[in-house]
């Protein structure tokens, strides 16, 4: 195992805590902090592909910009097909600042599809890096972190797709 790889499971990691932390706390109905993580979420594996396939990549020199991300995931890792996201995860920073500060004329939409539309961000973002060893992940989809796995499943339509990926049961 490479520091990259130990790299990016670390980074790996820490996306799969706000991604689950995401999904609790929309099912909580408590959508403003599910917006927050789920771009928390979103952010930390977007910067976990690209540390695993550009060598030269700096996460601070891209900062929160996931469109940016976007296009250096599909420059780097090339998927098929290209990597996007729902322009409301990116608009004005809003998941970042208006679920956090108070500020006058500047609310948050949240939609409905939030969930899903992480999961198949999520799932999709995993899957184009090979490396997949000892993460909290792997052992949350194979059952090993059982009220993990629970949060994972619950109205999952990407959990499958992750079990065949990860070569879990």
């Amino acid at each position: 195992m490479t520091q990259r790889d130990q790299d990016y499971i670390i980074w790996q990691n820490r996306a799969l805590r706000f991604y689950l932390a995401a999904r609790n706390l929309y099912h909580a109905s408590l959508f403003a902090p599910a917006a927050y993580c789920a771009h928390q979420a979103l952010e930390l594996i977007m910067k976990a592909t690209l540390h695993y396939w550009d060598r030269s990549f700096n996460p601070r020199d891209a900062g929160h910009n996931l469109r940016k991300m976007t296009r250096m995931i599909n420059n780097k890792a090339r998927p098929s097909p290209p990597f996007t996201i729902p322009p409301y995860f990116s608009h004005e920073q809003r998941f970042l600042t208006a679920t956090r500060y108070p500020s006058t004329g500047h609310g948050v939409v949240v939609p409905s599809t939030l969930i899903v539309d992480l999961d198949r961000l999520f799932a999709t973002l995993v899957c184009l890096v090979p490396f997949q060893f000892n993460s909290e992940l792997t052992r949350a989809v194979r059952g090993r972190d059982r009220p993990a796995l629970l949060v994972l499943r619950r109205h999952n339509p990407m959990l499958r797709r992750l079990r065949r990926f990860l070569r879990a049961r």
